[in-house]
């Protein structure tokens, strides 16, 4: 049975307190089986208020008073309360209302409803469409209360909620406890706002219904001018706080307009020329972009440059005998369409089953693939494999992982997204490769596979294929560090409890977690080849795409603020951390570029050396589809699929294309750092890729059983 609990806070509300009580008991028969508890808070009222309180508690025991000494504001009652409903009273609901009959009873069953039904924190709403506040105020406290909802909602920041101030609200236990209550900072109403703030920063399913808010009718309001002062004050600070990396932005701007106005300035003085200026502006940019192409072409060819350091990086064609343990986390949400074949995909990998087991990660509020994954699990009726649910926050799959972490038994830890299909292999080859190069943590190939499904796909699936084949073994020989991918990566458990598990402000907790194990000692291996690469598919849309890359876009510059990479000991590891975290950026730079080199290069006198040099930047840019062009050739023949006669046409004439949706990618990534807007963007999948009908890699099963040690 679910426990809902409603937190009164009250002062001198004697008049009213009996009245309401009686109306909130009189909802326990509506409620369809969950238990109503009501606590009162009172701050010591002067005309007895908690001494009538305590003698209804006699009488009904699901009431129960909390006294405090003195008088501290309302903020500080609803802490108590919380705390106190949800350690003592076991609360799975919690609510917060009026002691005024300013919240009607008879709402308590649909914000109760909500809130079960899927909602993190429900919103008795004045202002969403079918709310209303009393048509007797004055045009003075309709505008109060209005502007001052508006002022939270464009100043703190919190845009998405029409009702930010409203004090009717059911919320989750779950959510309570993930926010550190004591460091809301407010005593006063303003805790309204700061509490929904924090909610909304931890990823909260928020929803608003509809309420009719009454005047009081008994009593005197509560509200003080310095209630109002701090209420302003704190929409100030949450605004400041989201825009703190816009400043640091505006200051970086006003720096270069500045020196933009200087070189104005002396040039119109006649210090300096508009022609000694456009060279060496020129020169830089193209420097710069030069060395940034010539190094990404040296890492997308490295696996053709130096085969033999490629090969010794193969998987082994001998297997030892199994020894290490593995939990197969599979963190997976709204994907009703691929999971149950992911599950028993990854149930198929050719392991003795003690030594395996695969945890699915839900949460509660995704029934339709909780469902989808049960149905696996019934079918294989492995006592391996187990779902586990769980409602704890932010809403996102390092988090995920974290909870599976905590409910993993083997010593070998590793990812599979809700779409993967792993070799049956794999389990093997990492064994093996652990036990024989005593190595901590492994990272194995990755491939996308439908790359004929959309416009974008080939080149999508381009970017895995030389990533993970040629780039990954580049950074790890040259610079000793490499950003790990999201999947197919094994830790050894004691790692990832060693340095906390996986960052969860950070939405790209891959690359993260790679850096930080290197700081921590770990030894890294990287393993590729086509055959026992996991298999994926690219995103079902150019709007998922962009959502995807995105998402990675921010994470490199949450790494890079963070600054875990300048911990690094050798300077040409930073240099190599800095290239990755920062490439995105200068690509999408470099196609801006393209055509001013053009422009420039037409249209304006200069040194003939400097515009020669201006183009070479686009010279590597053409390198660089003719490389595509060719790896993609290489692909379709290692995976022994068709490569059509058009395709190298198709790369051609959609690479520029292509090169624009990753330019957007980066720029609303910046866009989304400098406005502080973190929330995970969730790219759906389809099985596009197990719906091509030509996988005779992965169908292979494996031929080789036999085990060498």
């Amino acid at each position: 049975m679910k426990n809902a609990v409603i937190v009164l806070p009250t002062y001198n509300e004697k008049e009213n307190i009996i009245r309401l009580l009686d109306a909130i008991q009189s909802q326990r028969y509506r409620l369809n089986g969950t238990k109503l508890s009501v606590l009162v808070v009172d701050d010591s009222s002067p005309d007895g208020t908690g001494e009538i309180v305590h003698e209804y508690s006699q009488k009904y025991p699901n009431v129960q008073l909390l006294n405090g000494t003195k008088k501290q504001g309302l903020g500080t009652a609803y802490i108590r309360g919380f705390k106190y409903a949800i350690e003592r009273l076991r609360a799975d609901v919690v609510f917060e209302m009026d002691a005024d009959f300013s919240h009607n009873p008879d709402d308590i069953p649909r914000l109760l409803t909500e809130a079960l039904n899927g909602s993190d924190f429900v919103i008795g709403s004045r202002y969403t469409f079918g709310g209303s506040i009393p048509d007797n105020w004055s045009g003075l406290r309709k505008a109060n209360s209005k502007w001052g909802n508006l002022f939270a909602r464009h100043i703190a920041g919190l845009e998405k909620v029409k009702d930010c101030t409203s004090g009717y609200r059911a919320i989750k236990a779950n959510l309570l406890k993930q926010i550190d209550l004591d460091k809301l900072g407010t005593k006063g109403y303003a805790f309204q706002i700061n509490l929904l703030h924090k909610a909304l920063k931890k990823g909260a399913r928020v929803s608003e219904l509809p309420i009719h808010f009454t005047d009081r009718t008994h009593g005197k309001s509560k509200l003080r001018l310095v209630d109002i002062g701090e209420f302003i004050f704190n929409s100030i600070v949450l605004g400041l706080s989201r825009l703190k990396p816009l400043f640091y932005f505006l200051l970086a701007l006003a720096f270069s307009l500045v020196t933009t106005l200087l070189i104005i300035s002396a040039a119109t003085s006649g210090l300096i020329s508009l022609q000694m200026i456009l060279p060496v502006l020129i020169t830089g940019f193209s420097l710069v972009l030069t060395i940034q192409g010539i190094f990404t072409l040296v890492w997308m060819l490295y696996a053709w440059e130096d085969p033999e350091d490629v090969d010794r990086h193969k998987s082994p064609k001998e297997f030892y005998q199994p020894q290490r343990s593995f939990t197969a986390l599979v963190p997976a949400r709204h994907e009703e369409k691929v999971i149950k074949d992911t599950i028993k995909a990854v149930n198929n990998i050719n392991y003795p089953d003690h030594l395996k087991e695969v945890l699915v990660l839900c949460r509660e509020d995704d029934q339709g693939t909780i469902d989808k994954a049960q149905e696996a699990i019934e079918e294989l009726g492995q006592k391996n494999i187990r779902l586990i649910v769980f409602n704890s926050f932010p809403i996102n799959k390092p988090h995920g992982l974290n909870y599976g972490l905590k409910e993993a038994k083997n010593e070998v830890i590793t990812i599979f997204d809700a779409e993967d299909e792993p070799h049956p292999d794999i389990y093997n080859i990492i064994n093996t490769v652990m036990i024989r190069d005593q190595v901590d943590v492994v990272q194995s190939g990755v491939q996308l596979m439908n790359y004929r499904s959309h416009w974008f796909s080939a080149l999508n699936v381009m970017e895995y294929f030389l990533w993970f084949k040629s780039g990954l073994h580049f950074f790890l020989r040259i610079g000793n560090v490499t950003p790990l991918g999201g999947n197919t990566v094994f830790f050894k458990k004691q790692w990832l409890e060693k340095i906390g598990g996986w960052d969860e402000k950070c939405l790209t907790e891959d690359a993260d977690i790679g850096i930080r194990l290197i700081l921590a000692g770990a030894k890294t291996r990287v393993i590729y080849d086509e055959q026992h690469s996991t298999q994926e598919e690219t995103p079902t849309s150019v709007a998922g795409f962009i959502k995807q890359r995105t998402r990675w876009n921010q994470g490199f510059l949450q790494i890079f603020i963070k600054g875990n990479w300048c911990k690094l000991p050798k300077l040409r590891q930073k240099f190599v951390t800095l290239y990755v975290l920062l490439s995105p950026l200068i690509q999408a730079f470099l196609l801006l570029y393209a055509p001013v080199a053009i422009w420039v290069a037409f249209t304006q006198k200069m040194p003939m050396v400097v515009s020669l040099f201006s183009f070479v930047p686009l010279y590597l840019f053409f390198l660089q589809i003719l490389v595509y062009i060719v790896g993609l050739y290489v692909f379709a023949k290692a995976y022994k699929l068709r490569f059509p006669f058009w395709m190298p046409l198709k790369v051609l004439l959609t690479f520029y294309p292509y090169q624009f949706i990753l330019m957007s990618s980066s720029f609303r990534a910046f866009y989304r750092i400098v406005f502080n807007k973190d929330s995970w963007e969730k790219t759906l999948h389809a099985n596009g890729h197990r719906k091509m009908t030509e996988l005779p890699l992965l169908a292979e099963v494996s031929m080789n059983n036999a085990y060498v040690k």
